[in-house]
C-alpha cells in the first residue's frame, strides 16, 4: 500500500514556490539543489509524495523559527505554512509531543502546586520541573518539541 500525497492549496503553493527559491539560493553543493528542485516541481504540480515532506518540513522549520515566513507573507501566510508544516512527519510529531504533555499535565488538575522550576540545559534545551502535593513531573523542552521525561507519584 503506497503512501497518499500532500496535496496542497493553491495558496500553499503560492507561499512556498519563494521559499524554496530562498532555500536552493543558498545552497552550494549541486546534488542537494537538485533535491529540492524535485520538491519544487512537486509543489508546481500541488502534491508532494511522502519521501519529499522531510524536505518541504526542513524549509518550513527553518522559515517558521527564523520568522522569515510571517516577514515575508503575514501573520495569515505563516498560519497556512504553520497548518501546512503539521501536516508533514515532523510537525505530526510535534504536534503529537504537545498532546501527551497536556494530557500529563491535565492529570495535576487539584493538586497543590508546590514548586515550578524551569532549568537551562543548553542552547534552546530547557527542564520544566513541577512539584504538586501528589506527584513531580518533569518536561523537557527543545528544539525537538516537548516531551514528558519522568512523572514520580508520592515524592
Amino acid at each position: 500500500m503506497g503512501s497518499v500525497p500532500v496535496k496542497l492549496s493553491s495558496t500553499e503553493q503560492a507561499l512556498l514556490l519563494p521559499e524554496i527559491a530562498v532555500f536552493m539560493a543558498a545552497l552550494h553543493d549541486p546534488l542537494a539543489r537538485a533535491r529540492y528542485q524535485e520538491l519544487r516541481e512537486q509543489v508546481e504540480a500541488g502534491e508532494i509524495a511522502d519521501d519529499f515532506l522531510p524536505r518541504l518540513a526542513t524549509i518550513l522549520e527553518i522559515g517558521l523559527q527564523s520568522g522569515r515566513i510571517r516577514q515575508q507573507y503575514g501573520a495569515d501566510g505563516e498560519q497556512e505554512l504553520t497548518r501546512l508544516f503539521h501536516r508533514t512527519p515532523a510537525g505530526a510529531a510535534l504536534a503529537a509531543g504537545a498532546a501527551a504533555v497536556t494530557e500529563a499535565l491535565a492529570a495535576l488538575h487539584s493538586q497543590v502546586i508546590d514548586r515550578i522550576q524551569v532549568t537551562v540545559r543548553g542552547p534552546g534545551s530547557y527542564s520544566l520541573l513541577i512539584d504538586t502535593d501528589r506527584c513531580q513531573i518533569s518536561i523537557s523542552i527543545d528544539r525537538g518539541g516537548v516531551r514528558v521525561e519522568n512523572v514520580a507519584i508520592g515524592v
